[in-house]
């Protein structure tokens, strides 16, 4: 649904944005189409680090660095 949102909706975003902002080098966000939805699906667990995988990783990418 393409809703065009009134001129003081977006002025009252964009305030807010800006007050949010730090430091004021960093972009404002206000065109996020929904705050109300996860950005990522909520039961999705973090991958497992298992170290010897990295060990092993690390170890190919230097022998093929060779």
């Amino acid at each position: 649904m393409n809703r065009e949102k009134p001129k003081a909706e977006i002025d009252k975003e964009l305030d807010e944005a800006l007050n949010e902002t730090f430091p004021g080098s960093d972009p404002i966000a206000v065109d996020r189409k929904d705050d109300n939805k996860p950005v990522r699906p909520v039961d999705r667990k973090p991958a497992e680090i298992d170290k010897d995988l990295v060990d092993r990783l690390a170890e190919k990418a230097k022998s093929q660095k060779s």
